[in-house]
């Protein structure tokens, strides 16, 4: 069983939660602490334990309440980030510092006919000349579409690769998310810019290439939380229009509408109910 308890500023509360599960017997799985919420999952937490340990927890300072839910904080937001990716239309394609591919997105899969992950990504994408390093950032700073083209599954694109930053002091490269944009496809961007130029909004096609190399690099994700971030708001933006109200996108992202309806205002998209 899973379970969130709230507690309010009182300090050492995580600690003393720890200590009363021992006192328990409860088996441990993970817990996560989110500001003033204590995730925990308990294998072997049932109804009867439930109302135990609820009693003995009120007798800690600062408990506020208890509640099951269904996931931990960082399964739902792997489930939120599979959903986007899922939902991108553009293949995408996640490798690890071994140049293997961990994940890939239906598009991919329909491209290739099976699922990525496990394949060297030598192997899955191929251009002349390019060695195995090459497909590994050196820095974490940016976010670049890589030269020329390269072939997947006999098809030409341009990839756009996003570091990955690894859990480090030093911020080192633990992977990259490559995107893969077809010529059509980057038309189609392209021309939508284009439109937004048009209209009056300042887009890239306006800027000299100094100006446009610069405003790349100021712009570009610093993490893979941003990187995500930035990738969310794209794919909203696109689908949107699709689907213009946060029901029938929630629908269409297989989350909930809660959820959906959160994302767009965060990313300052308006939604209809």
């Amino acid at each position: 069983m899973r379970i969130e308890v709230h507690f309010d500023e009182s300090r050492g509360f995580a600690e003393a939660f720890m200590g009363l599960l021992v006192l328990q017997h409860q088996t441990l799985r993970a817990m996560e602490v989110v500001s003033h919420h204590v995730y925990a999952d308990l294998p072997g937490l049932n109804e009867e334990t439930l109302d135990s340990l609820t009693g003995a927890l009120r007798d800690l300072p600062g408990f506020v309440g208890l509640r099951r839910v269904s996931a931990m904080p960082r399964e739902l937001r792997l489930r939120q980030l599979e959903a986007v990716v899922e939902a991108f239309p553009d293949p995408v394609l996640a490798i690890n510092s071994q140049g293997l591919v961990v994940l890939s997105n239906a598009a991919a899969k329909a491209c290739w006919g099976t699922w990525l992950a496990g394949l060297p990504i030598d192997e899955v994408l191929a251009r002349k000349g390019w060695d195995e390093p090459d497909w590994q950032p050196k820095s974490v700073e940016a976010a670049e579409f890589l030269s020329g083209q390269v072939d997947f599954a006999g098809r030409p694109y341009q990839v756009e690769r996003i570091p990955i930053q690894g859990r480090t002091a030093s911020g080192s490269v633990a992977g990259a998310v490559l995107v893969l944009r077809a010529p059509q496809r980057l038309a189609e961007l392209r021309g939508a810019e284009a439109g937004g130029a048009a209209s009056g909004e300042a887009g890239p096609a306006q800027m000299p290439e100094a100006v446009q190399a610069g405003a790349a690099e100021d712009t570009a994700p610093a993490s893979f939380f941003e990187a995500q971030r930035a990738f969310e708001a794209e794919l909203l933006r696109r689908l949107y229009p699709r689907y213009p109200s946060s029901r029938k996108l929630a629908k269409r992202l297989k989350l909930s509408h809660t959820a959906v309806a959160n994302k767009l205002r965060a990313h300052g998209i308006a939604a209809k109910r």
